[in-house]
Order: C-alpha cells, then sequence, then structure tokens
C-alpha cells in the first residue's frame, strides 16, 4: 500500500501540465529520445510558422479596398462589383449564350438566377469554418452582375450575411459547383449562428457538380470544377491559386496585413463564379451530343425520367441505341414495353441475352410464358437461367409450373 501511495505522489504534481510547456522538466531532465523528439517538433513548427514579411507595413481596409477595386461599405467588409457583357468570352464560351434556356434544361422554373461559390477558413465544415470571401452573380439586363463580399475581420460576418440576403431578394434559383454539399450548408450554418434565416433555403438549386457527375463519372478522371473547365470550356487557368490555399491567404491578411495573397483570392473566386455562368449551355450540349462528348447515356435518359419526362427519356435512349450499355439498353427496354411496343423490347432483350444477360433472360422467360403464350421457348429460357443462376428458387419454380403446362397441353391434345 505504501509503494502504491508513494507512486502516486510522484505522478500528482505532474497532473494537468501540458506536454512541452514550461513546468514539463528541462531537456536536461529528461530520458535523450523525449528531448530529442520535442526539438524535432520545434524546429518544424518553426519551419511552417509564417512570419510577417520584413519591411512591410500592416495595409488598412481602405488601402485594401483600393487595390482589388473594391469599396469598405462597412467596418469589416470590402465589396467588390462589376457586370460583365453577355458576350464576355470564358473559354470557348459566352457567357450569356443561351444560358437561359440551358438553365431551364437543369431545372430553373421562376425568378432571378443568382450563381453562388465561397472560399472559406477551411474545407471541412462545421461551425469553426467561416467564409470569409462570398462571390455572388445574377443576370440583369446588362449582363452578369457580380459582387464579393470580403471579411476583412471576423467582425465583418454579420455585415457580409446581410449584404448577401439582399443581393439575392427576388431570386428563384441558386446555381454552384458542390455547393449542395458544402457552400449551401456552411451559409445555414453561419446564418443560424448570427440568428438569422437562411435566405438561399427558399430556392431551387441547381447544383452543376450532380449534373456534371451524372455525365461524365465514368469518361473523367474526376469531376472536380477545373477538369469541367478543361473538357467543356476549353479553358485552362494560367497562374490561378489552388483553392486549398485560400484560407492561409486570409489568415496572412489577419495577422500581418498582407494583401497579395488576397488579390489572387479575389482573381480566384471570380472566375470560379463566371465559369458557373459559362458551362450551362456547354454541359448541355454534351448531354444532347453523347457520342462525340463520351456522355453516360441512360444517366441523361435517368435525368429526363426524374425531371418527370418519361417521353423525353424514352427518345433520347431511342435516338442513341447502337450506343447503348447494358444498363440502358434494359432501361429503353423497359420503356418501350410500357408503351406496348413489344417489338423492341424482345429484340432488345434477345440482343442482351446471347451475352448472358440474366435480366435479359428472366424477361424473355416472362414475355413467351405470359404474353406469346410459347410454352416451349419459355422454358428453353428459363432453363438457360438455372444453368446460369444456380438454384435459383424463382427460376426452378417457373420451370416446374411450364413443365406441368406443357404436360397439360400434350394430354388436351
Amino acid at each position: 500500500m505504501g509503494t502504491l501511495r508513494s507512486r502516486l505522489a510522484s505522478l500528482r504534481p505532474t497532473v494537468g501540465q501540458v506536454p512541452g510547456s514550461a513546468s514539463d522538466c528541462d531537456a536536461e531532465e529528461a530520458p535523450s529520445g523525449i528531448a530529442s523528439f520535442r526539438d524535432r517538433l520545434g524546429r518544424h513548427a518553426l519551419t511552417t510558422r509564417r512570419s510577417k514579411p520584413r519591411g512591410q507595413s500592416r495595409l488598412s481596409d481602405e488601402a485594401l479596398a483600393d487595390r482589388i477595386e473594391g469599396r469598405l461599405v462597412s467596418a469589416g467588409l470590402i465589396r467588390c462589383e462589376v457586370t460583365l457583357p453577355f458576350s464576355t468570352r470564358h473559354g470557348s464560351q459566352s457567357i450569356g449564350e443561351e444560358l437561359e434556356t440551358a438553365l431551364e434544361f437543369f431545372g430553373h422554373e421562376h425568378g432571378t438566377v443568382v450563381f453562388m461559390d465561397t472560399e472559406t477558413t477551411g474545407l471541412a465544415g462545421g461551425t469553426g469554418t467561416v467564409i470569409f470571401l462570398l462571390g455572388l452573380a445574377r443576370i440583369v439586363h446588362e449582363g452578369l452582375h457580380l459582387a464579393q463580399l470580403l471579411m476583412t475581420t471576423f467582425a465583418g460576418e454579420s455585415a457580409l450575411l446581410k449584404a448577401a440576403r439582399e443581393f439575392i431578394e427576388g431570386a428563384g434559383t441558386l446555381v454552384s459547383y458542390n455547393g449542395k454539399s458544402f457552400d449551401h450548408p456552411l451559409l445555414t450554418t453561419r446564418y443560424r449562428l448570427a440568428g438569422m434565416a437562411d435566405p438561399f433555403d427558399c430556392l431551387t438549386h441547381i447544383d452543376l457538380l450532380h449534373h456534371t457527375r451524372r455525365a461524365f463519372r465514368n469518361a473523367w478522371p474526376d469531376c472536380s470544377l477545373r477538369t469541367a473547365e478543361r473538357r467543356l470550356l476549353v479553358l485552362d487557368r494560367v497562374n490561378d491559386l489552388p483553392g486549398a490555399e485560400a484560407p492561409q491567404c486570409w489568415f496572412d491578411w489577419i495577422r500581418f496585413g498582407t494583401p497579395e495573397g488576397l488579390v489572387r483570392v479575389i482573381e480566384h473566386n471570380r472566375a470560379d463564379v463566371v465559369s458557373l455562368a459559362a458551362l450551362p449551355r456547354a454541359l448541355r450540349h454534351g448531354y444532347e451530343n453523347p457520342q462525340t462528348m463520351r456522355t453516360d447515356i441512360g444517366a441523361v435518359a435517368r435525368h429526363y425520367h426524374r425531371q418527370s419526362d418519361e417521353s423525353a427519356a424514352y427518345e433520347y435512349l431511342l435516338a442513341h441505341r447502337a450506343h447503348l450499355d447494358a444498363r440502358a439498353a434494359l432501361d429503353l427496354a423497359r420503356l418501350a414495353r410500357r408503351r406496348g411496343n413489344w417489338t423492341l423490347a424482345v429484340k432488345i432483350w434477345q440482343e442482351l441475352s446471347r451475352r448472358d444477360d440474366h435480366e435479359a433472360l428472366e424477361r424473355l422467360a416472362k414475355y413467351y410464358e405470359h404474353v406469346a403464350r410459347d410454352i416451349a421457348t419459355a422454358l428453353v429460357h428459363t432453363r438457360r437461367l438455372r444453368d446460369l443462376d444456380g438454384a435459383e428458387e424463382r427460376h426452378l419454380r417457373r420451370e416446374r409450373r411450364l413443365l406441368a403446362r406443357g404436360a397439360e397441353a400434350r394430354l388436351r391434345t
């Protein structure tokens, strides 16, 4: 007991101390391995910690506003605005060319369209992540009106959220790229923490990432915005700031007042927002020209179907029938069957059955049993299924039923 008490007493002075703090044992008193590890950690911290550039004084908010061609609209918030004519080129596209028609294709119904992209203090989301730059644009008579709201301090967040609410007033549709998973949920969190209602929540949200993935996930290495720009807009940004570096640029401003990184963040965000206005037409072109764009035809047809336009899905699959994979071909056969076009449906099933497609064989077995009343042919397809699927109970039941019906027919004759 005494030994245990003495051991506890020897540990008690260290309770509550933070490893590496001044209250820890000195390096001389620590085992060599611990001291060496602590030294390595210290050197790493020194090499990764950013320091203020020598000879550079902190820039004021007013001077920063001038630097980025914006204006200080309230304490902690700078607003940059520009209106781009619809004829403005962005890669291979003009930003206004067939824009409304393309947006309607992807779900826009009424009201003004707003485009949105954010730059944040982190990429993980959550209550600790702040939007320090909010890029917004809307269609106006003169072209695409773009506003970028930049927080210069954390105190500017309330003004940013209010300015965003005013900018989107009267809008009916929000367009983003990955906004449903990241940007909008983060905005919702910031509005909630500020005690405000989320004005974006009532808008129809078109997330172009979802439509891009649907069409090209099997053809592209990834569906990032940069890849979509290169593939659809023939646009490859030169000296663009990687989005992952944006948080550090803002923190450099907060700590040291250095504006160089923020200038690049503003340019990066502006290009992102403009891409949102240029992509819809190019993306729709990919949907309508699947052979040249290597589009997933079946996925696009399912998009039509989800839009409650079964006829469009059927016509789309029929027009590109020669290029359908097995799943898309089965979708076409199903839609043909629902329209009473048994000739087309059976032809598709027969083509797929030659590749031992299980669903096609089962469809043929059902068709010849219940529609064509051809018991012998139904039995042939059922036995092929039995051989392919093993002892699948439903195939065995169908085989027994067909054998019994065949025997009854022979007795009647």
